[in-house]
Protein backbone atom coordinates (compact mmCIF):
# COMPACT_ATOMS: atom_id res chain seq x y z
CA UNK A 1 0.00 0.00 0.00
CA UNK A 2 2.82 2.35 0.86
CA UNK A 3 4.46 1.61 -2.47
CA UNK A 4 1.23 2.47 -4.26
CA UNK A 5 0.92 5.78 -2.43
CA UNK A 6 4.52 6.63 -3.17
CA UNK A 7 4.14 5.76 -6.83
CA UNK A 8 0.90 7.67 -7.02
CA UNK A 9 2.65 10.76 -5.76
CA UNK A 10 5.10 10.64 -8.65
CA UNK A 11 4.14 13.14 -11.33
CA UNK A 12 4.65 10.78 -14.28
CA UNK A 13 2.74 7.85 -12.81
CA UNK A 14 -0.50 7.11 -14.70
CA UNK A 15 -2.51 6.88 -11.45
CA UNK A 16 -1.11 10.04 -9.95
CA UNK A 17 -3.61 12.67 -9.02
CA UNK A 18 -3.39 15.71 -11.14
CA UNK A 19 -2.52 18.62 -8.98
CA UNK A 20 -2.35 21.09 -11.74
CA UNK A 21 -1.85 24.64 -10.67
CA UNK A 22 -4.19 27.07 -12.33
CA UNK A 23 -2.59 28.29 -15.47
CA UNK A 24 -2.34 32.04 -15.55
CA UNK A 25 -1.81 33.06 -19.08
CA UNK A 26 0.61 35.88 -19.56
CA UNK A 27 -0.78 39.10 -20.84
CA UNK A 28 -0.75 39.15 -24.52
CA UNK A 29 0.52 42.09 -26.46
CA UNK A 30 -3.02 42.87 -27.50
CA UNK A 31 -4.24 43.23 -23.91
CA UNK A 32 -1.22 45.35 -22.97
CA UNK A 33 -1.84 47.44 -26.07
CA UNK A 34 -5.49 47.91 -25.10
CA UNK A 35 -4.45 48.93 -21.58
CA UNK A 36 -1.95 51.47 -22.92
CA UNK A 37 -4.56 52.83 -25.32
CA UNK A 38 -7.18 53.09 -22.57
CA UNK A 39 -4.77 54.74 -20.12
CA UNK A 40 -2.90 56.88 -22.66
CA UNK A 41 -4.76 60.11 -21.80
CA UNK A 42 -3.87 59.72 -18.12
CA UNK A 43 -0.29 58.73 -18.90
CA UNK A 44 -0.08 61.81 -21.16
CA UNK A 45 -1.34 63.98 -18.29
CA UNK A 46 1.46 62.74 -16.03
CA UNK A 47 4.12 63.08 -18.73
CA UNK A 48 3.03 66.61 -19.63
CA UNK A 49 3.07 67.65 -15.97
CA UNK A 50 6.51 66.18 -15.31
CA UNK A 51 7.92 67.78 -18.48
CA UNK A 52 6.66 71.10 -17.14
CA UNK A 53 8.58 70.75 -13.90
CA UNK A 54 11.67 69.09 -15.34
CA UNK A 55 12.47 71.85 -17.79
CA UNK A 56 12.09 75.60 -17.54
CA UNK A 57 8.94 76.31 -19.51
CA UNK A 58 7.16 79.58 -20.20
CA UNK A 59 3.74 80.36 -18.79
CA UNK A 60 2.21 79.53 -22.17
CA UNK A 61 3.06 75.88 -21.59
CA UNK A 62 0.95 75.79 -18.45
CA UNK A 63 -1.82 77.88 -20.00
CA UNK A 64 -2.04 75.50 -22.98
CA UNK A 65 -1.68 72.36 -20.92
CA UNK A 66 -4.47 73.25 -18.48
CA UNK A 67 -7.28 73.13 -21.08
CA UNK A 68 -5.78 69.89 -22.42
CA UNK A 69 -6.11 68.44 -18.92
CA UNK A 70 -9.69 69.73 -18.85
CA UNK A 71 -10.48 68.08 -22.17
CA UNK A 72 -8.99 64.78 -21.02
CA UNK A 73 -11.07 65.01 -17.84
CA UNK A 74 -14.25 65.58 -19.86
CA UNK A 75 -13.51 62.67 -22.19
CA UNK A 76 -12.67 60.46 -19.23
CA UNK A 77 -15.87 61.34 -17.41
CA UNK A 78 -18.23 61.30 -20.40
CA UNK A 79 -19.22 57.60 -20.17
CA UNK A 80 -20.10 57.96 -16.48
CA UNK A 81 -23.10 60.16 -17.24
CA UNK A 82 -26.20 58.66 -18.84
CA UNK A 83 -28.20 61.68 -19.94
CA UNK A 84 -27.23 64.58 -22.15
CA UNK A 85 -28.31 67.00 -19.44
CA UNK A 86 -25.95 65.38 -16.90
CA UNK A 87 -23.14 65.41 -19.46
CA UNK A 88 -23.74 69.07 -20.25
CA UNK A 89 -23.69 69.91 -16.56
CA UNK A 90 -20.41 68.00 -16.18
CA UNK A 91 -18.88 69.82 -19.18
CA UNK A 92 -19.94 73.23 -17.78
CA UNK A 93 -18.57 72.36 -14.34
CA UNK A 94 -15.28 71.20 -15.85
CA UNK A 95 -15.04 74.33 -18.01
CA UNK A 96 -15.59 76.59 -15.00
CA UNK A 97 -13.11 74.68 -12.83
CA UNK A 98 -10.35 74.63 -15.43
CA UNK A 99 -10.98 78.29 -16.30
CA UNK A 100 -10.49 79.18 -12.63
CA UNK A 101 -7.26 77.21 -12.68
CA UNK A 102 -6.05 79.13 -15.76
CA UNK A 103 -6.75 82.39 -13.92
CA UNK A 104 -4.83 81.14 -10.87
CA UNK A 105 -1.88 80.20 -13.08
CA UNK A 106 -1.96 83.61 -14.72
CA UNK A 107 -2.04 85.30 -11.31
CA UNK A 108 0.93 83.22 -10.16
CA UNK A 109 2.94 84.09 -13.25
CA UNK A 110 1.96 87.74 -13.14
CA UNK A 111 4.90 90.14 -13.06
CA UNK A 112 4.06 91.14 -9.50
CA UNK A 113 4.76 87.67 -8.15
CA UNK A 114 7.82 86.92 -10.30
CA UNK A 115 10.18 88.58 -7.83
CA UNK A 116 8.79 86.67 -4.86
CA UNK A 117 9.08 83.09 -6.13
CA UNK A 118 12.00 81.49 -7.91
CA UNK A 119 11.58 79.17 -10.91
CA UNK A 120 11.60 75.98 -8.80
CA UNK A 121 8.95 77.31 -6.43
CA UNK A 122 6.77 78.37 -9.36
CA UNK A 123 7.06 74.88 -10.92
CA UNK A 124 6.07 73.24 -7.64
CA UNK A 125 3.18 75.69 -7.29
CA UNK A 126 2.04 74.86 -10.85
CA UNK A 127 2.09 71.13 -10.09
CA UNK A 128 0.17 71.74 -6.85
CA UNK A 129 -2.49 73.75 -8.70
CA UNK A 130 -2.62 71.16 -11.47
CA UNK A 131 -2.88 68.34 -8.94
CA UNK A 132 -5.75 70.04 -7.16
CA UNK A 133 -7.54 70.81 -10.42
CA UNK A 134 -7.03 67.28 -11.73
CA UNK A 135 -8.23 65.62 -8.54
CA UNK A 136 -11.34 67.79 -8.36
CA UNK A 137 -11.99 67.25 -12.07
CA UNK A 138 -11.88 63.51 -11.47
CA UNK A 139 -14.38 63.85 -8.64
CA UNK A 140 -16.73 65.95 -10.77
CA UNK A 141 -16.37 63.60 -13.74
CA UNK A 142 -16.76 60.45 -11.62
CA UNK A 143 -13.43 59.24 -13.05
CA UNK A 144 -11.23 57.47 -10.53
CA UNK A 145 -8.36 57.36 -13.03
CA UNK A 146 -8.29 61.15 -13.24
CA UNK A 147 -8.39 61.31 -9.43
CA UNK A 148 -5.38 58.98 -9.32
CA UNK A 149 -3.48 61.31 -11.67
CA UNK A 150 -4.25 64.17 -9.28
CA UNK A 151 -3.06 62.12 -6.30
CA UNK A 152 0.17 61.17 -8.11
CA UNK A 153 0.78 64.84 -8.86
CA UNK A 154 0.08 65.74 -5.21
CA UNK A 155 2.58 63.13 -4.04
CA UNK A 156 5.12 64.35 -6.59
CA UNK A 157 5.23 67.85 -5.07
CA UNK A 158 6.91 66.95 -1.75
CA UNK A 159 9.03 64.28 -3.45
CA UNK A 160 10.33 66.81 -5.97
CA UNK A 161 10.95 69.32 -3.19
CA UNK A 162 12.81 66.65 -1.23
CA UNK A 163 14.90 65.69 -4.26
CA UNK A 164 15.78 69.34 -4.72
CA UNK A 165 16.91 69.56 -1.08
CA UNK A 166 18.72 66.23 -1.27
CA UNK A 167 20.66 67.35 -4.33
CA UNK A 168 21.89 70.36 -2.38
CA UNK A 169 22.82 68.07 0.53
CA UNK A 170 24.63 65.73 -1.88
CA UNK A 171 26.66 68.62 -3.27
CA UNK A 172 27.51 69.82 0.25
CA UNK A 173 28.39 66.24 1.26
CA UNK A 174 30.61 65.83 -1.78
CA UNK A 175 32.38 69.11 -0.98
CA UNK A 176 32.93 68.00 2.63
CA UNK A 177 34.35 64.66 1.44
CA UNK A 178 36.68 66.46 -0.98
CA UNK A 179 37.76 68.87 1.77
CA UNK A 180 38.43 66.03 4.22
CA UNK A 181 40.30 64.05 1.56
CA UNK A 182 42.39 67.11 0.63
CA UNK A 183 43.11 67.81 4.30
CA UNK A 184 44.10 64.19 4.88
CA UNK A 185 46.34 64.21 1.82
CA UNK A 186 47.94 67.48 2.91
CA UNK A 187 48.63 66.16 6.44
CA UNK A 188 50.04 62.82 5.21
CA UNK A 189 52.25 64.57 2.63
CA UNK A 190 53.50 66.97 5.28
CA UNK A 191 54.22 64.14 7.71
CA UNK A 192 56.00 62.17 4.96
CA UNK A 193 58.15 65.19 4.13
CA UNK A 194 59.19 65.61 7.79
CA UNK A 195 60.32 62.01 8.09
Amino acid sequence: MDGMVESASLPDHPYAEERAEPVIEPRTRASVGRWILRESPHIAMLLLAFVGISFPVPVTYWLVMTPIFGLISIVSGWPHFATNQARLRMVCLQALSWSALVLAIYALYNNGSQGVLNANAISLAMITLLALGTFLAGLHAHSWRTCVVGIVLFVAVPVLGWIDQVSILLVIGALVIVAVAAGTWFVTERNAAEV
